[in-house]
């Protein structure tokens, strides 16, 4: 692309787009989809490999997380000078910030006039509001005096933040433009049958991390183990940020393997078309995160793109998504029950799953994720 080019739109990135995450796979979906309308910059960390021929792509730190130069100040501090001088060259149109970190570093930018007040600062939040503690809270509350359009990605989170802002005398603009699962994810042979006998076969997948509960998993797969047995197969795909997450999961790999043999089937950090793959034998999907702390739940859409069935907890969004109460369940019992029920009931599992990519259809296709983008921008450029 030609350098000499002033961006319309630079993207934020709080972690590399080469890493596993939802933010960066709906950051790529947009990069992907509109980099023929608009010419776009993408500010990321880490590894650069896929966008350089259609975009421009800076590499400012080798470490693919922002959050693991907080630990090293003179490091942050160079990143974010980077980032000025970077915004200062290109003059973009619009800032999109990502995540949390990329918005504050904007934000503290242009609050002290080191950037162009010009700039239309947008800001897609893909945390819930009711999960962050009250200083992260009152830090965005500082900064959210140079935020434009305020992005979520359901309603059950946007309500949260409008709620809170208003309460302070904020004025934004506020958009809710629900993720996708993608073109990947939206190639489905709708004559493909899922054939796997007499078994029943249970996914989970997601980060490794506290909030995401994987110890409910454990514990349901071993609650069905002991009606289904032999039955019984259990699929994860967890995707590892770091040392000691890398090694939990592979403690709980072990685990898992020593209850059910070959009937375990673990993943580590496996990339974007093995995860497409990962869904499609699957009856159930699962997803076990703790109260109110998924904003949306990407990998519901991903799993009900495959026609999957799916459950929840009552994180949050998950919820909206999911958009079936019954389907929202809280302990082991609960879960292996409504499960039991759906492999004694296999005519109304099968009209589950097809809800389930009629809903995904309806509401969080890759067309109404791309078009919903295409028009905010539309309306500023």
């Amino acid at each position: 692309m030609n350098n000499e080019k002033y961006l319309d739109i630079l993207i934020l990135s709080d972690n590399g787009l080469e890493t596993v995450g939802g933010e960066q796979e709906s950051t790529k979906i947009i990069i992907e989809n509109l980099k023929g309308s608009f010419n776009i910059g993408v500010i990321q960390p880490g590894k650069t490999e896929h966008y350089e021929q259609d975009v421009e792509v800076y590499k400012l730190t080798s470490h693919t997380r922002i959050k693991h130069l907080i630990k090293h100040p003179f490091s942050f501090l160079n990143y974010i000078l980077k980032t000025k001088n970077i915004i200062k060259q290109k003059k973009p149109v619009i800032i999109h910030t990502q995540a949390q970190v990329s918005f504050f570093i904007i934000s503290l930018l242009k609050k002290f006039k080191f950037i162009s007040q010009d700039i239309y600062l947008i800001h897609t939040e893909r945390g819930l509001f009711t999960k962050y503690n009250t200083l992260t809270k009152q830090i965005f509350y500082f900064f959210i005096t140079e935020l434009d359009t305020l992005v979520t990605t359901t309603e059950f989170n946007m309500k949260f933040w409008k709620k809170s802002l208003d309460e302070r005398g904020f004025e934004l603009n506020y958009k809710i433009i629900e993720n996708t699962a993608g073109k990947l994810f939206e190639e489905y042979d709708s004559n493909f049958k899922k054939e796997h006998g007499d078994s029943c076969v249970i996914g989970f997948a997601g980060r490794y991390c506290g909030w995401k509960n994987w110890p409910l998993a454990v514990e349901i797969s071993k609650e069905l183990n002991k009606t289904l047995g032999e039955k019984l197969k259990v699929k994860m795909a967890v995707g590892c940020l770091d040392d000691k997450s890398l090694a939990d999961t592979k403690v709980m790999f072990k685990k898992l393997k020593n209850l059910l043999g070959n009937r375990f089937d673990g993943n580590i950090n496996i990339d974007i078309k093995s995860m497409s793959r990962f869904y499609n034998n699957l009856d159930f999907f699962i997803l076990t995160s703790n109260y109110n702390t998924e904003s949306f739940g990407r990998t519901l859409i991903e799993a009900m793109s495959k026609k999957t069935g799916v459950l929840t907890t009552n994180a949050g969004g998950s919820v909206e998504v999911v958009g079936n109460n019954d389907n929202v369940c809280e302990t082991v019992n609960e879960f292996t029950n409504r499960i039991l029920y759906f492999y004694g009931n296999k005519n109304l599992l099968e009209l589950e799953k097809e809800n389930n990519l009629k809903r995904v259809n309806d509401h969080y296709s890759l067309s109404n994720n791309v078009e919903k983008h295409n028009k905010m921008y539309r309306e500023i450029i």
